[in-house]
C-alpha cells in the first residue's frame, strides 16, 4: 500500500492532494454567491417598500430603507445611496403633483434644513463604522418616539418651530439619512392637513436629499447591477404605491412605516454594538 501511494505519477499526488482544497474552494465560492444574492435582493426590497410607503402616506423612503441599507452597504455608503434614492423618488413623485405644492411653507423649513447638512457631513465622515451605526439607529428610534410625543403639544405656528424643525431634519437627513420624523412632527403640532404636506413634502425631501449629497461631495459607489436593482425597485414601488395610495388609509400607512423602520433601526443599533464588542 504503502509503495504503491509512493509510486503514483507525480501529477496523479498532486490532483489528489488538491481535490479537498478545491473543493472547499467551491464551497466558499458558493457561500459568497449565496450572500451577495441576499444582500442584493435585501437591497431591492428595502428600496421596493421605502418608495411605496413615500408615495402612499407621503414620507417613509428613508425611514422605511436607511436602516436596511446601512446594514448592506455600511453607514457612509448606505446614507449616501439613501439621499440619492429619496431624491429620485421626491422628483418622480413631485412631477405629478408640484401645481399644489404649498411654496411658503417648504421654504420656511428648507433654509435652515440646507445650512445643517453641512455640519451633519462633518459628522457622518467623523463618526464612521460601528458608531455611526449606533448613532443612526439612536436618533432614527428617538425620531420616531418624538413623532408620537409631539401629538400631546398645542398647535405650533410659530416661524420658530418650522425653523427648529427644519434643522433638526437637516442634519439627521445627512448623518442618518432620515429628515422625515422631525418634519412630520412639525405638521402634527401646526395642524397641517395631511393630504397638503403628503403633497408638498416632496419638494422639501428632494432639495434637502440633493444638499445632502453635495455637502459629503460625491456618490454612492455601486456596481451596474446594484444600480439597476434599486432604480427598478424604486420605480416600481412608486408604481405600486399609485395604486394603493387611494384605497390605504393615512392611519394604516403611518403606523406601517414606523413599525418597519423602528424593526429595522432596533437590529442596526445590535449590529453596531455587536460589532464593537
Amino acid at each position: 500500500m504503502t509503495g504503491t501511494a509512493a509510486g503514483l505519477p507525480s501529477q496523479a499526488r498532486s490532483s489528489c492532494a488538491s481535490a479537498p482544497h478545491g473543493k472547499q474552494t467551491g464551497i466558499g465560492v458558493r457561500v459568497e454567491q449565496t450572500v451577495q444574492l441576499g444582500a442584493l435582493i435585501g437591497l431591492a426590497a428595502a428600496v421596493f417598500v421605502g418608495a411605496s410607503t413615500q408615495r402612499i402616506s407621503g414620507m417613509g423612503f428613508a425611514l422605511v430603507a436607511s436602516p436596511f441599507l446601512v446594514m448592506v452597504l455600511g453607514p457612509f455608503e448606505g446614507i449616501m445611496l439613501v439621499n440619492f434614492l429619496g431624491a429620485c423618488s421626491s422628483l418622480l413623485i413631485f412631477a405629478q403633483v408640484f401645481r399644489q405644492v404649498e411654496y411658503k411653507k417648504i421654504a420656511l423649513l428648507l433654509v435652515p434644513a440646507v445650512i445643517m447638512t453641512f455640519p451633519g457631513a462633518w459628522v457622518a465622515k467623523l463618526l464612521g463604522g460601528p458608531w455611526l451605526s449606533i448613532g443612526i439607529s439612536i436618533m432614527v428610534i428617538l425620531a420616531l418616539g418624538a413623532s408620537f410625543l409631539v401629538r400631546n403639544l398645542p398647535a405650533g405656528q410659530s416661524k420658530g418651530l418650522a425653523i427648529g424643525a427644519g434643522a433638526i431634519s437637516g442634519f439627521m437627513s445627512v448623518t442618518a439619512g432620515v429628515s422625515g420624523p422631525a418634519i412630520a412632527g412639525y405638521a402634527v403640532a401646526s395642524r397641517w392637513p395631511q393630504a397638503k404636506f403628503a403633497i408638498s413634502v416632496q419638494l422639501y425631501f428632494l432639495v434637502l436629499a440633493v444638499s445632502s449629497l453635495l455637502a459629503k461631495g460625491g456618490m454612492p459607489q455601486l456596481d451596474w447591477i446594484q444600480w439597476i436593482t434599486c432604480l427598478a425597485a424604486m420605480v416600481l414601488g412608486i408604481v405600486l404605491g399609485n395604486v394603493l395610495a387611494p384605497k390605504i388609509p393615512a392611519k394604516i400607512s403611518r403606523t406601517f412605516v414606523v413599525l418597519v423602520a423602528l424593526a429595522g433601526a432596533v437590529v442596526l443599533l445590535v449590529n453596531g454594538i455587536t460589532a464593537l464588542a
